[in-house]
């Protein structure tokens, strides 16, 4: 009787063994890191398979074990801030909040049991599947990227698995939608406040819910220099020089589910921005500057909250903006919210700013703090120091 066992023979000197007994297990073999490493399968297909995995494993670099990781484990070293290799720049509050938020309302109710050699394009989908709107789609999609990229690096995923090619969202049954918008998008009209309607909110906001007349300055500073809602709550006078025009943007408020943080501006790029002599609807910008300078301290905030402090955007939109701007009939979207929102504000700069004699696109692009002319945070352009210059010129 021939009693001679099979044994498989795979790359990386990964063998399999026949078991001894008929209802026994297959023995795999190999040696990593100067030890001999083993494990079983049920059957020679289970064999073979396992046999692969080890050997892109293997071949990869990787340790083995990582194969008995769940997909929790792929989440929690996607945000581990010490994860390796490192990332090319470090996370900012507001980015690490929002994706542990993803992560743990989307991802790991989805995956989180599921080992990762088992995961497969339809466990991402259903991920994705979750998304209730494009827009939150879109940023799902590219935590879903970051999470598979880390994976790959790290040996808890094998390229074989292509875990993400053909994985989109489609809009829940009952809707319609678009796919989620690709980054630097054109921003169209619509999506642009006129001057009058600019003004016009200025000038209710001072109004409600009691007379504030700073409040109208903080709209047309806004729309007439870029800022964004986080760094305009961050603004100190000591940030901004009158005679020259100039405001120095270092700094921003962000909001997390907990608390307010003051941290580096998008991008972590101090930039300092312009704003007119006057607006295009003949108020004089500069006069109200100043005036609100001699009102406060150097290091007080310009636009500060009712009770002191930061302003929230929450409450800011539902006490000043939503009074405001439904007072004035500013235009509302199919699904009930505002056409145009306090960031809709910097479109009105963008938009005036390239239109004056003198301005270039890269000038224009350097005072709103993009990292190009097309809006895409990736290269910023450096442009002669002298843009400030030209900038005052055409506008004064």
């Amino acid at each position: 009787m021939n009693t001679e066992r099979e044994v498989l023979e795979f790359d990386c000197g990964v063998r399999a063994y026949a078991p001894a007994t008929p209802d026994g297990y297959w023995r795999l073999r190999w040696d990593e890191a100067g030890r001999r490493r083993d494990t079983t399968a049920r059957s020679r297909s289970n064999a073979i398979a396992k046999a692969g995995e080890l050997v892109q494993r293997l071949s990869r670099g990787a340790a083995t074990d990582l194969g008995k990781s769940t997909g929790a484990d792929l989440v929690a070293h996607y945000l581990d801030p010490n994860r390796r290799p490192p990332r090319g720049q470090p996370w900012s509050e507001r980015h690490r909040d929002e994706q542990v938020r993803y992560c743990a309302r989307h991802v790991t109710s989805e995956i989180g049991l599921i080992a990762c050699r088992k995961l497969t394009r339809s466990d991402f989908q259903r991920v994705l599947a979750q998304a209730p709107t494009a827009s939150v789609a879109q940023h799902l999609r590219r935590c879903l990227t970051g999470i598979v990229n880390a994976g790959l690096d790290e040996g808890l995923l094998l390229p074989s698995q292509d875990l993400l090619r053909g994985v989109r969202w489609t809009p829940p049954a009952g809707t319609s939608g678009p796919e989620p918008a690709p980054f630097g998008r054109a921003v169209t009209d619509e999506e642009i406040p006129t001057a009058a309607m600019v003004h016009a909110l200025a000038h209710a906001t001072a109004h409600r819910p009691r007379p504030v007349w700073w409040r109208e300055l903080e709209i047309l500073l806004v729309a007439y220099s870029g800022l964004r809602w986080g760094e305009h709550a961050a603004l100190t006078a000591d940030r901004i020089d009158p005679l020259r025009r100039r405001i120095t943007v270092d700094r921003q408020v962000i909001e997390t589910r907990s608390s307010l943080k003051l941290t580096l501006p998008k991008g972590r790029r101090r930039r300092v921005t312009m704003y007119p002599a006057a607006t295009p609807g003949g108020l004089d910008l500069t006069a109200l500057v100043e005036k609100r300078l001699a009102e406060i301290a150097p290091d007080d905030l310009v636009f500060p909250a009712p009770m002191g402090g930061w302003a929230r955007r929450s409450n800011y939109g539902r006490n000043l903006w939503d009074p405001a701007a439904s007072s004035i009939g500013w235009p509302r979207k199919g699904d009930g919210g505002w056409a145009w929102t306090f960031h809709s504000l910097r479109h009105v700069f963008a938009t005036w700013a390239l239109n004056q004699p003198g301005l270039r696109l890269e000038d224009v692009a350097r005072l709103l703090g993009h990292s190009s002319t097309r809006v895409t945070q990736d290269i910023y352009i450096h442009v002669a120091d002298d843009l400030y210059d030209r900038f005052y010129a055409a506008t004064e």
